[in-house]
């Protein structure tokens, strides 16, 4: 699953294509909103300076990279990043809200091909996020306070990342990371390794 959010968030509007283009989502643990791809913001401000009651409020787009998917991540209290900046996947990029036409603190994730309003994608199936209202937990939940640190690495191999902060990068002990990390099930593969390194550039990896 790759929601927004870190650890617990809950569903509060489904997607309905054509209807409601995304779905609304709201953090349980943490109101911070982070991109869920890598690629370049293309849009972060207000929808309209002068109405600030119109719309997404103030948003976030991001173009994907080598993609023609466009990221949207709606009614923002705050934003932390700019037109032309790079993003990377688990970057926060801002914090939920209820700027705009919105009835309640929450964030409109959804996708649009080439940005165009009418011409969504699935984002349920993009995120793996249940089509469904109700509390989900995206695998990133920890639940202790002492965690690895690594702020530097640019790269995208855990190997790599762990043993630049001179961790140990054997399989063995990625997989007790995992474990300690509500990972189930490690066997190394990509999506479980990007998981693991995401939550390491975050500083939230359980040791």
């Amino acid at each position: 699953m790759n929601s927004p959010y870190y650890m617990r968030f809950r569903v509060s509007q489904e997607y309905k294509h054509g209807v409601h283009d995304g779905l609304d989502l709201v953090g349980v643990d943490s109101k911070d909103i982070h991109s869920t791809v890598n690629g370049t913001v293309i849009f972060a401000g207000w929808e309209n300076s002068s109405n600030h009651n119109q719309g997404f409020g103030q948003y976030v787009k991001i173009r994907k990279d080598n993609s023609n998917e466009v990221y949207y991540f709606g009614h923002l209290s705050e934003i932390y990043v700019r037109a032309n900046d790079r993003v990377s996947v688990t970057q926060v990029i801002g914090k939920e809200g209820s700027t705009g036409n919105s009835t309640g603190s929450h964030c409109h994730y959804c996708c649009r091909i080439d940005g165009v309003r009418g011409n969504d994608k699935n984002i349920c199936t993009i995120s793996g996020i249940p089509n469904k209202i109700g509390t989900y937990d995206d695998g990133y939940r920890v639940g202790s306070v002492e965690y690895l640190k690594n702020s530097s690495y640019k790269g995208s191999s855990i190997v790599d990342a762990l043993n630049e902060i001179h961790v140990d990068s054997s399989f063995d002990n990625r997989k007790r990371l995992a474990i300690k990390n509500n990972i189930v099930s490690y066997s190394g593969t990509p999506a479980q390794n990007t998981k693991l390194l995401n939550l390491l550039k975050q500083g939230m990896l359980v040791k």
